[in-house]
């Protein structure tokens, strides 16, 4: 498993929703029928827009640097859908409404509901499995996207952002109340995140997203 000094979750959902990053911080799996088998034998979670949700136990965030990976696989809807999701008007990665192409979003300060985001879905990669890993650098102001392993684009955040230290549930699949922007028939698999006090180098971001995507170690 997964595990570093500065894991802060991880999920492997293996039938259970078992924190593996040693803060038993134990999740919550709402709705039914939730649990399902990945094609290589892994096991996953199902969302199918109606009820289905992770909750965390309440806590807070220190440092100034925030990184969150999973694997998953999503179809296109015509509404935005969360993928993760702490203290709400700070934290969100969407997957926005159809287009050309989708696109991640990572929320990152309020008012004004500022956000970065890049082009990481076209319709080669709708409902297929997919690794996606952020890292948001809120004191040096860019946010690093990458899927499978290799960085897609990097954004510089404008105004102030604002790391989210608040002590609050975190939520996978919903938006803060397990009712809105519901993940919908989409998987999630070994989910995990990371709280840094720095930005590692470009070199080292990429050798740990790689190393995340292959299930070792990160080296932060």
């Amino acid at each position: 498993m997964l595990w570093s000094p500065n894991t802060q979750l991880h999920y492997p959902f293996q039938n259970t929703a078992t924190d593996y990053s040693g803060n038993a911080r134990d999740g919550t799996v709402n709705g039914s029928g939730v649990y399902a088998t990945k094609p290589n034998g892994g096991r996953c979670l199902y969302f199918d827009g109606v009820g289905d949700y992770v909750t965390t136990p309440s806590f807070g965030l220190s440092g100034t640097v925030i990184v969150f990976a999973a694997d998953v696989r999503c179809k296109k809807y015509t509404d935005y859908q969360v993928l993760f999701c702490k203290s709400s008007t700070f934290m969100l990665l969407r997957l926005p409404s159809p287009s050309a192409d989708e696109y991640l979003r990572w929320y990152y300060g309020n008012p004004g509901q500022q956000y970065a985001q890049a082009v990481i879905f076209t319709s080669a990669f709708e409902d297929v499995w997919l690794h996606l890993c952020v890292a948001c650098d809120y004191d040096g102001k860019m946010c690093y996207f990458f899927r499978n392993g290799v960085l897609i684009d990097s954004i510089v955040l404008s105004g102030t952002p604002v790391f989210p230290t608040s002590s609050a549930s975190t939520y996978l699949g919903s938006y803060t109340d397990g009712i809105s922007y519901l993940l919908q028939a989409s998987y999630i698999a070994n989910v995990q995140l990371w709280t840094l006090a720095t930005m590692p180098a470009a070199a080292q971001m990429l050798a740990n997203a790689n190393r995340i995507m292959l299930g070792m170690n990160p080296i932060w």
